[in-house]
This record gives structure tokens, C-alpha cells and sequence, in this order.
């Protein structure tokens, strides 16, 4: 009976000590699961007119900080839209001189060109001929060559492209421009242009002015 319970009481022992072992041990390690990813979303895109219109705000506000003009005030009109069509008259004028290039005061010729300002240099570009009534080939392509020559310097003026047109009429508007007018010292008023300095008057044909009545 005695070997019975000693060796109950062995088994107890030993499986006390197993359990024991058992609390002992350290959990095993738990993986996190990876967190799920989420997917940036697309940047936005100008679709709208409010859209565009802060884009656009955003621009001038940032020429008006670098001490540029904004191109939709009147300044810009005065400082740069008035002053080019005098500036590409003024050189397209030292072409024609009379003489056999003469044409009649109604002639005419249409200029296409596109001016672009950048970092403040005017310069013109792509200049053509859209239509035109001067049968003078050499006088047309001296128009040309001399009209895709202008170009100035001013700091106040933004980046900018534009297409335009230019008229010439060498018997009428442009005339006032010719070496020959600019030179004349006769009588008559006296004109001047901010962008072309001092400027004689044109010398084209005066309007006919009524007749007085008899005095009775």
C-alpha cells in the first residue's frame, strides 16, 4: 500500500512540475496583419469655369508680384496694344519713298503677323501678306522684311502672344511716317506720337470745303 502512494504521489509531483514548465513558456509572437492600403486619389483637373477663372487669378497675381502689367488693364492697351501698330508703320513707311513705287491714295495692303513678348523683348513673327491691292512685288516684300524687324525692350510688359493684323496704306495713314513728310518743315499743324517722337503733318489732299455765301 505505502509503494502505491509514494508512487501517486510522484506522478503528482511531476505533473505540477509540467504544468509549471507550461505557464512559464512565452506566448508565441502575433503578426499584425498589414494594414490595408488605400489608393490616392487623382489629383483634380480644371473642368470648370470657377476653376479656370482662380487659375487665371492666380496668374495675375503673380505677374502683378514680379512688377509686370496685367494684360487685361487698360495699361497694358496704352503701354503696349496702341503702340504697336505705329511702331511696325513707322518702320514698313522707310520702304516706300514715291518715285516708280508710287500707288494710288485707295491702295492698300493686309499684313498678318503674330507678336510675342518674352522676358520683356517685344519681337514679331510669322509675318505674311493676307491681301493686298499693290500690284509692286518689291515694295510688298520690302513691307515684309521690314514690319519682321521690329523689336523693343520694356520690363513692365508680361509674357505674351498674340496674332494681329496691320493695314498699310502707303497714300493715306502711312504717309505721315515716309522720310519725306518727317523731314517737311512747310506750314500747316503738327502732329506727335509717344512711341515715333515728333511727326509732320500728312501732306495728302485737303478736304473740299464749301464756298461762303455772297455778302449782300
Amino acid at each position: 500500500m505505502g509503494k502505491w502512494l509514494a508512487a501517486g504521489t510522484v506522478a503528482v509531483i511531476a505533473l505540477l512540475a509540467l504544468l509549471w514548465m507550461q505557464i512559464r513558456e512565452p506566448a508565441a509572437a502575433v503578426t499584425p496583419a498589414p494594414a490595408p492600403q488605400v489608393a490616392a486619389a487623382a489629383p483634380g483637373e480644371l473642368h470648370t469655369a470657377s476653376d479656370l477663372a482662380i487659375a487665371a487669378q492666380k496668374v495675375r497675381e503673380a505677374q502683378e508680384h514680379a512688377g509686370k502689367i496685367d494684360p487685361a488693364s487698360d495699361a497694358f492697351t496704352y503701354h503696349f496694344d496702341e503702340r504697336v501698330p505705329p511702331m511696325l508703320t513707322m518702320e514698313a513707311a522707310k520702304c516706300y519713298s514715291g518715285g516708280l513705287h508710287r500707288v494710288h491714295r485707295n491702295q492698300k495692303t493686309k499684313l498678318g503677323y503674330k507678336i510675342q513678348i518674352k522676358n520683356g523683348v517685344v519681337s514679331v513673327h510669322d509675318v505674311h501678306i493676307v491681301e493686298s491691292t499693290i500690284d509692286d512685288k518689291v515694295l510688298n516684300d520690302c513691307f515684309l522684311a521690314a514690319v519682321s524687324k521690329v523689336t523693343w525692350t520694356d520690363d513692365q510688359l508680361p509674357d505674351w502672344q498674340q496674332d494681329d493684323e496691320l493695314v498699310i496704306r502707303p497714300e493715306r495713314g502711312m504717309k505721315k511716317f515716309t522720310p519725306e513728310n518727317l523731314a517737311y518743315e512747310g506750314e500747316g499743324p503738327i502732329g506727335k506720337l509717344e512711341s515715333a517722337g515728333h511727326v509732320a503733318a500728312s501732306r495728302e489732299e485737303p478736304v473740299d470745303m464749301p464756298e461762303p455765301p455772297p455778302a449782300e
